[in-house]
């Protein structure tokens, strides 16, 4: 160990570039915690957040190219196999698993408009109000998400290439469905050099009701498992071999990594790690300039999770919390974790045979483990790269859990929290392929676990996939959807006033208004009205029961002021509610309050 020490500090050509990744960290903390306000901050991502994502994004292709290129031979003289065929199938199975459609409502149109924005804008945006002006659909009203923007780019580079479709997204995801799993495969091939093995890995998260439940929506969750797989690949790569293209790689996967939700800038500790296990194994430092500026890249995730720390109404909260994260949330989380991982039926998109095989498998690892920990030091056999890759990434998984358990909306029984637990799924799904493997030289565990699985799919996991459950008793969902029947039946332009959100309207080209606002700008809507501007405008609304015999009441969020003179068109029941679709006949002028 002290000669190998002593051989990466007496590297003295590397020490000018220790010395100036030490300034470039100096220079990140000031210029990402210190140096900003956060209104300065909110203005440097709007402007210069998608030139820093493209630069990162055409970084990611050249690096990627230039560690291709020398096995070139390899994956010209590749052909479809085994293997490609179960990656083919489990994304198909994946993709029926569930239908097309938006899941987490406000998340999702929210990453939609930000990505129509930067396509339409190339700057980093949520729409709040547009219209058409002229044949060109604008934004004139725009705010900055708390989300994380590389998924929002990657559907605007979509845009860019066949214009802008909501539909876009679904591709996205199909294609990180699939990019996913086949590193999935070539994972746990790397580890087991097997087939059946790597294919039950894809298998078991294929399978998983929760994986198609994303596979099919339009968030960021799909996008998010795609990028650690992604970095798990590449610090496999890195590993097997240290040089200075495999690590530029590995640090801007790792940087866009951070660009893909809140909590994943956490994956930057394992990275770390495993390259200075990189450096410790080649016996050198490698430092390209890339990773010189690591620190750096870094500093954009720093300035938008300054700016939502400065902006509390963008946390969400419930009523009566004050903040994200504290030890009361705790006990319901993990409640609520124990019933996602263990139930078997068919009301959470949980794999329990996932939840047991990965668990099994994790006892396998602890023991295998502590028998290489007893063989004498120089007995020890050196770990693969993949399996040092996927120990650390697991040890983050697990924590990035663990800390969610402490997060205010973290129950993984309810149907908006559910996908957080896609990672350690992923990672489940990576032990087992690899238990799998190691067990199956006393018997034949890889056919058992497949049997197992199988079963549970047919017995256990069919009327999930048939009854769509979440996709289907998402009655927001249903209401967005029927109220653009109602208004596409209208001649248009048709204006929109809603208690919803307006970026499901605005996504379609359909100019609207909130409620809370239409009510103060009576006179503006008159105007146009008058004008031209809309040849109609509709009211959407919902109506409550209020009796034993059904008598409905307006919602007090949908409630106009007395002169917004309505005229009901048509109204459907959706669950224990009614929408009701009114064409705004005038607004009056209002009456002066008495003396």
């Amino acid at each position: 160990m002290l000669p190998r020490l002593g051989q990466l500090l007496g590297d003295r050509a590397a020490w000018p570039r220790l010395v100036l990744f030490a300034a470039a960290g100096a220079a990140a903390v000031l210029l990402g915690f210190r140096l900003f306000s956060p209104s300065l901050i909110e203005r440097l991502i709007v402007h210069g957040g998608y030139p820093f994502m493209l630069a990162l994004f055409a970084g990611l292709l050249f690096f990627a190219a230039r560690v291709a290129e020398p096995q070139r031979a390899t994956w010209t003289a590749w052909r479809p196999g085994w293997g490609t065929a179960a990656v083919v199938a489990a994304t198909l199975f994946a993709v029926w698993s569930d239908a097309f459609a938006h899941k987490v409502l406000f998340d999702e149109y929210v990453l939609q408009g930000t990505a129509w924005h930067m396509h339409a804008t190339k700057e980093i945006g949520a729409p709040i109000r547009a219209y058409d002006f002229a044949g060109t659909w604008l934004a004139i009203d725009t705010f900055l998400d708390k989300r994380p923007y590389f998924f929002a780019f990657v559907v605007s580079l979509l845009h860019d290439l066949t214009g802008f479709r909501v539909e876009n997204v679904y591709v996205a995801n199909v294609a990180f469905t699939g990019l996913t799993l086949a590193v999935v495969y070539w994972l746990v091939h790397r580890l087991t050099a097997r087939t059946g093995p790597a294919s039950l890995a894809v298998a078991l998260l294929a399978t998983l009701p929760l994986f198609g439940q994303n596979a099919t929506g339009a968030g960021m969750e799909m996008h998010n498992l795609a990028m650690i797989a992604v970095a798990l690949l590449c610090a496999t790569l890195y590993l097997e071999k240290p040089d200075d293209d495999r690590l530029s790689l590995l640090v801007i996967v790792a940087a866009l990594l951070a660009q893909c939700r809140y909590e994943s800038a956490a994956f930057v500790v394992p990275v770390g790690a495993i390259v200075a296990i990189g450096w410790w194994r080649a016996g050198r430092i490698v430092l390209p300039w890339v990773a010189v500026l690591a620190p750096l890249l870094l500093v954009p995730y720093a300035w938008l999770d300054r700016f939502v720390q400065s902006k509390p109404i963008l946390w969400q909260l419930r009523e009566g919390d004050t903040s994200r994260f504290g030890l009361r949330y705790l006990e319901g989380n993990l409640d609520g974790a124990r019933r996602f991982f263990f139930n078997s039926s068919a009301n959470q998109p949980n794999s329990l045979w996932l939840t047991l095989a990965g668990l099994a498998a994790l006892v396998v690892v602890a023991l295998t483990f502590v028998r290489w920990l007893r063989r004498p030091r120089a007995e020890r056999p050196a770990w693969a790269p993949a399996q040092i890759a996927v120990a650390w990434f697991g040890v983050v998984i697990a924590a990035n859990l663990g800390l969610l358990m402490f997060y205010y909306w973290s129950r993984l029984d309810e149907p908006i929290a559910s996908r957080f637990a896609l990672p350690l799924c992923f990672a489940l799904a990576l032990v087992a392929g690899w238990a799998a493997h190691a067990l199956d030289r006393r018997w034949p565990a890889t056919r058992v676990a497949a049997a197992g699985l199988a079963v549970w799919v047919l017995g256990f996991a069919a009327p999930t996939y048939a009854h769509r459950f979440y996709t289907e008793h998402n009655q927001v969902m249903h209401e967005l959807h029927w109220e653009f029947e109602q208004v596409a039946a209208r001649p248009g332009p048709v204006l929109v006033i809603t208690s919803k959100a307006t970026m499901p309207y605005l996504l379609r080209r359909i100019p609207a208004v909130n409620t809370a606002l239409a009510r103060g700008r009576g006179s503006e809507i008159a105007w146009h009205r008058e004008l031209g501007t809309f040849r109609e405008v509709l009211v959407t609304r919902v109506l409550r029961p209020t009796t034993a015999e059904g008598d409905l009441v307006v919602d007090p969020e949908d409630v106009l002021p007395d002169n917004f003179r309505l005229e009901p068109v048509t109204r459907k029941r959706f669950g224990g509610r009614w929408i009701e679709v009114c064409r705004l006949r005038e607004i009056s002028a209002e009456t002066p309050p008495a003396q």
